[in-house]
């Protein structure tokens, strides 16, 4: 076969090659683009142990809308981390005495209260100074925390107490336990009734609490081993 046959038979199979890869190359582009214009990406990682020392396992999250920041606090590192809501930037470093469990927002008062599940003890946090103003006691391992914006009160669950703590937002100081179920691990507000709702991980109940006298209102038989809640504010009738 001369040398001319054989670039002719060359140029046409490289042809049919590009021919049939064409199309996987367009779909390819086309999938590309539609994941860039519908799907979510990463914006930014902070890293927690820095300059500001390390907190390790970070497992609590609560945003202050009065100050624009995200209040971050973990099991190891003893402390709360401040992240500028703007620049994600750390602004804060705030000593507390213990592994954290929870955080919530008073933003009526503009304090921050920590459950220090160790410790037997919630921290109060001055927002607008991110500084430590009091440390209020409640039973053993508090682990979970509501804000009541109706009556000004921080609700703590107290998971091997069986019972949670009531501390006034204005002075810090507890106004009441309430006895609950077995292991309560978790906790929420509902505004329109001005009731709480305590979820007893041990009893499998959740326990309703009246926000204006602290009194149980009533307890709910659930599923075994209940372990969240959250408040839906749209009627259901």
């Amino acid at each position: 076969m001369s040398l001319d046959c054989v670039l002719r038979l060359s140029v046409r199979t490289i042809a049919s090659h590009i021919r049939a890869v064409r199309p996987v190359a367009v779909l390819l582009a086309i999938c590309c683009c539609l994941s860039a214009v519908s799907g979510q990406w990463l914006e930014e990682t902070i890293y927690l142990p820095d300059s500001f020392g390390g907190l390790l396992q970070p497992q609590s999250l609560v945003y202050d809308s009065v100050h624009n920041a995200v209040y971050v606090a973990g099991d190891a590192g003893d402390c709360v981390i401040v992240l500028d809501g703007s620049s994600g930037q750390r602004v804060a470093r705030i000593p507390i005495c213990g592994p954290a469990r929870a955080l919530c927002v008073n933003p009526r008062e503009n304090k921050v209260y920590c459950a220090n599940e160790n410790n037997e003890c919630v921290t109060v946090i001055g927002s607008a100074a991110n500084s430590v103003i009091a440390t209020v006691p409640t039973g053993i391992f508090p682990n979970a925390l509501c804000y009541n914006s109706q009556d000004n009160k921080v609700y703590c669950a107290n998971d091997s107490s069986t019972s949670v703590t009531v501390i006034a937002g204005v002075v810090d100081s507890v106004v009441a336990t309430v006895a609950v179920g077995s292991n309560p691990r978790a906790i929420c507000y509902n505004p329109a009734e001005n009731q709480v709702y305590v979820a007893n991980y041990g009893s499998g109940s959740v326990t309703v609490i009246a926000g204006n006298s602290d009194s149980v209102v009533t307890t709910v038989t659930v599923g075994a081993n209940p372990i969240a809640l959250c408040y839906e504010s749209m009627s259901l009738g």
